[in-house]
């Protein structure tokens, strides 16, 4: 399991401090419980994947690769309060900490990590988080488990982060702002642009916020002189 670069890192770090400013400008003052919301993400993540017995159930690994981007947000923010802010030490711990282990000790057990399914690995992720704990290397092997390689879990975690940017920024909070446009929902836009750009990691975030202000901002103008 190969961590992401530290470029990489550094830059999925400031794109969640920026955006969790965007929210509360006292962020990391107010320490929010972000490991709160590892555990919803991460219970949500295992309806996706199917945990009924009783029923037929067949995963939907999209929408779980999209709760694991999700978890990975709350993740960064996280480090980021762990660190106080200082984005190159957080960089620096998820680096480290990233593949550093496969054994856990947890509530008198201890686990191999290396043999838990998907299901186990969200139920020890919930668990831990439940009690204000946080095992990378956990979360890497789930990140291995949907297929989301360190370039893979850039370029999506960047294009969600971009995404809510820009929804704030169009007035998505006010109501001002509407997801569906030219017909299809934003993050569908986004996907479209994400698959045609190719740039260095640290243009990636601008290039891309770029592209999805200029189709929208062509359309509203062509609706406007229609």
């Amino acid at each position: 399991m190969i961590a992401p670069t530290s470029g990489m890192l550094l830059t999925m770090l400031d794109l969640q401090d920026s955006m969790n400013k965007k929210i509360d400008t006292d962020w990391l003052a107010r320490r929010h419980a972000y490991l709160r919301a590892v555990l919803v993400e991460a219970t949500e993540a295992l309806e996706h994947y199917g945990w009924k017995w009783w029923k037929k159930q067949s995963p939907d690994m999209p929408q779980l690769r999209i709760e694991l981007i999700d978890i990975w947000h709350f993740v960064l923010s996280e480090y980021l309060l762990r660190a106080d802010g200082d984005k190159a030490r957080a960089a620096q711990a998820l680096s480290a900490e990233w593949a550093s282990g496969s054994k856990l000790e947890f509530d008198g057990q201890r686990y191999d990590l290396n043999t838990l399914d998907i299901r186990q690995q969200l139920e020890l992720l919930a668990a831990l988080a439940a009690v204000r704990r946080l095992c990378m290397p956990l979360v890497a092997r789930l990140f291995a488990a949907v297929e989301l390689t360190p370039d893979a879990l850039f370029r999506e975690y960047v294009s969600k982060n971009v995404l809510n940017h820009f929804r704030q920024d169009r007035g998505y909070k006010t109501g001002e702002y509407k997801k569906m446009w030219d017909g299809a929902e934003d993050n569908v836009h986004m996907a479209e642009l994400l698959n045609g750009i190719t740039v260095a990691e640290e243009r990636l975030p601008a290039v891309l916020y770029g592209a999805l202000a200029g189709r929208y901002d062509a359309l509203r103008t062509a609706e406007k002189l229609s």
